[in-house]
């Protein structure tokens, strides 16, 4: 039924083409790899219209009460995106790109919005709410664009049920498609040298803010254990919930991207996996750093590194991610419950880190029907070092009882813990708009926490991407 519902649009979107890859202001003949689909006319109209969708089913193991939330066999809608883009004026596009959340019912949200100024020489700026440039995966945003149906663990999905971990665990410092607003400044170096780099990005947006003042999207996080605000306290915003139009903080987070490519890969970013048989080498480096609190008190920083090598289809990529920051818990008494009155806050910090490597390479280069089938290979190891939250005892809190509360003792030992994902995958593209994923994905939980950390968790997940 979905097939018959679309092959009308999909015979028309294949006329006009599918990339909605920006046009690049880089050295001359860079930009002919892809189609000028930005500023080409549609039907006669210079603006087009893109999106994606994508419906899932996962199942997760072993089913154990208080340990996950119990999903064994679950359906849902995940990753819907709508993009109007065009020409603003002569050399100033235009993107605004609606999002609608699992969590929000298919209510739509404003998830980018921004103009670009192309009319200096190999410069490109943006201008309002866009896809933050750090580090690789997290301008993948759309389902089209990546092969697993999960992504990395150092990129947690916002929308897909791709995130399972515990209390203390490692969890990811970012999450992916973090948009932001704020001001974009890009620089591509006319001339090819090997010291020269490709890319020059340098950027300031609002920043990660305070946890948390909006409705997260399905599912949230302390449903799967990551620690959620504690009463009275400050944690960071890693999934990024508080960046809608307003400011969220008192400060700005400053950041950029240093990108040295060639070959094929040397074209505007991001270029979707697996979509085309590209030959080259891609050396990232990305930071940020900035307040996420209204008192400008706590700090974060966040440093990666990423690298992609492909060769005629054959793919390995990988992408190492260092965060610190500061928190702020209540203060609980030595071998009492409840916490000192009135509650008294602790400064103290953690730190985050991770890599992951993925090699893909195609199956079937042209099969019988359809257009590739892709295998993918991924491993993920995160890690966290920091105080051990204590989220087991009942804590009394200003007079109301939370069964939950992220509160330590003052003697609360620091805490290291690390987790390990195996994910393989099957990628089938049917057309340039459909596509086909199935994974098996492994989380080992032995070191990941310090109680019931024994227990490893594993998921099966099928999904079914659209796109146009």
């Amino acid at each position: 039924m979905i097939l018959a519902l679309f092959s009308p649009g999909l015979a028309l979107a294949q006329a006009v083409g599918t990339s909605t890859a920006p046009v690049r202001p880089g050295p001359p003949g860079g930009e002919l790899s892809l189609p000028r689909t930005l500023l080409k006319p549609w039907q006669g109209f210079p603006w087009r219209m893109t999106g994606s969708m994508s419906l899932n089913w996962r199942g997760v193991g072993p089913k154990r009460p208080e340990f996950e939330t119990q999903i064994q066999h679950q359906l849902f809608l995940a990753d819907l995106y709508f993009a109007f883009l065009g020409p603003a004026l002569d050399g100033v596009p235009f993107r605004m790109e609606l999002n609608m959340p699992t969590g929000a019912q298919g209510q739509a949200s404003l998830y980018q919005m921004y103009f670009q100024y192309k009319r200096f020489e190999d410069w490109d700026f943006h201008f309002g709410k866009f896809l933050v440039p750090y580090g690789r995966y997290n301008e993948l945003y759309r389902p089209d664009m990546f092969l697993t149906v999960t992504r990395p663990l150092l990129y947690a999905s916002p929308d897909s049920l791709d995130l399972v971990v515990r209390h203390s665990s490692p969890r990811p410092p970012f999450s992916s498609g973090y948009t932001d607003v704020g001001a974009r400044a890009s620089y591509y170096p006319p001339w090819n040298s090997p010291v020269a780099p490709s890319e020059v990005t340098l950027f300031v947006v609002n920043g990660l803010g305070e946890a948390s003042n909006r409705s997260r999207t399905f599912p949230r996080p302390d449903n799967l254990g990551i620690p959620p605000p504690p009463a009275n306290g400050k944690v960071i915003d890693f999934g990024h919930e508080n960046n809608n139009l307003a400011d969220n903080n008192n400060d700005k987070a400053a950041g950029g991207r240093l990108v040295y490519a060639v070959g094929s890969l040397d074209l505007p970013w991001p270029i979707p996996e697996g979509k085309r048989d590209l030959s080259g080498l891609s050396l990232g480096f990305s930071m940020m750093s900035g307040l996420y609190d209204l008192e400008a008190e706590n700090r974060y920083h966040l440093v990666g590194v990423d690298m992609a090598f492909e060769y005629e289809g054959y793919n390995i990529s990988a992408e190492y991610t260092y965060s610190f920051q500061n928190l702020h818990s209540p203060f609980a008494l030595v071998g009492s419950s409840t916490t000192v009155q009135p509650t008294v806050l602790v400064k103290d910090f953690e730190s985050l880190q991770g890599y992951f490597v993925q090699a893909s390479f195609p199956l079937l280069r042209r099969p019988r029907r359809g257009k590739r089938l892709t295998a993918v290979f991924v491993f993920n190891q995160l890690f966290r070092r920091g105080p051990l939250l204590t989220l087991y005892n009942n804590q009394l809190i200003n007079g109301t009882l939370f069964p939950s509360v992220a509160a330590y003792v003052d003697t609360s030992p620091r805490l290291s813990t690390r987790m390990d994902k195996f994910t393989f995958g099957l990628n089938y593209q049917l057309t340039d708009h459909f596509a086909l994923k199935g994974e098996y994905s492994y989380w080992f939980m032995g070191r990941a926490a310090p109680t019931i950390g024994a227990i490893d968790i594993y998921q099966g997940a099928f999904s079914i991407v659209s796109s146009f």
